[in-house]
């Protein structure tokens, strides 16, 4: 597929996956690293500013998330400046491009969690719509798994409620406001690229089978996009700017916004996801 079947492929849909868009050298050295992180988990007795936890259903603790890699190694860094997903993202949201986010999140073997269907610019709207999110399978991702699922078109609009009936976000939006049939599956081998739009809707179960899932999510924004509602650190904001120069103008673009709050938990989507009434994945097992 070409850059341009690429981006034709997005602009309709919503999303697009690249399998084998990181060499093999790349991904052996991010699935070793990542084992590497994940063994210092042995050591920590409780949620810090590395993992957070869960547990499967057997009742073992599990990783469910390692938070802001970036900051743990500098390979994790410099992947997320990787020219074929670059290359990608620039075409997609502009030649200037901030590094906003990452994390990456740990569906263990026989029940890594499910997250209930949302769309990610209910959580972190910005002054324009232009930020994509890169996923990055470490692991294979299948159905059984718990590979992660789009509704395409869903990123023309409308941006869905993720709040409930009293009014508090709960980081999920009702399946019964879009065809759920339609959903299709971001599967493929280790080294798969996938890039998904902030409004598209999207989901995934617990993991079912006998292997891990691992994905990197490297969320990205036009560097001239600004967080509407959260206080940054400039220089460290600045800091992640990974294409194109830095920029303090801001612009604005009338779009649909609706924030996060008030809300009866922290910034994890897994803890907010908790207060949901309607839970189309977790009520599936």
């Amino acid at each position: 597929m070409t850059i341009e079947d690429l981006i034709e492929h997005y602009t309709a849909n919503g999303y697009v996956t690249v399998p084998g868009l990181l060499s093999a050298g790349e991904l052996d050295r991010l699935q070793h690293l990542t084992n590497a992180v994940e063994a210092r988990a042995e050591h920590v007795t409780q949620e810090d500013e590395v993992f957070a936890f869960d547990t499967d259903t057997a009742g073992n603790r599990i990783i469910q998330r390692i938070k802001k890699p970036n900051r743990i190694d500098p390979f994790y860094a410099a992947l997320a400046a990787h020219p074929a997903i670059l290359a990608v993202a620039e075409r997609l949201i502009g030649p200037a491009i901030r590094l906003n986010h990452t994390k990456i999140n740990m569906k263990a073997a026989n029940g890594g969690a499910a997250l209930e269907w949302h769309q990610d610019w209910a959580f972190a709207p910005h002054t324009h719509m232009g930020t994509i999110v890169a996923s990055i399978m470490i692991d294979g991702a299948s159905a059984e798994n718990g590979a992660m699922q789009v509704i395409p078109g869903s990123h023309l609009g409308p941006l869905l409620d993720h709040h409930d009936d009293e009014g508090f976000f709960v980081g999920a939006t009702d399946p019964a406001a879009f065809d759920v049939g339609s959903a299709a599956l971001l599967g493929g081998p280790p080294g798969t690229v996938s890039f998904h739009h902030p409004l598209t809707i999207h989901g995934s179960s617990i993991n079912r089978s006998g292997a891990a899932r691992r994905i990197l999510f490297y969320e990205y924004a036009a560097s001239d996009a600004f967080p509407l509602f959260y206080k940054v650190d400039w220089d460290e904001y600045d800091s992640r700017i990974v294409a194109g120069p830095s920029t303090s103008e801001v612009r604005c673009e009338p779009n649909p916004i609706k924030l996060p709050f008030p809300s009866r938990a922290g910034s994890s989507i897994y803890k907010i996801q908790q207060a949901a009434k309607i839970k189309y994945f977790a009520d599936a097992q």
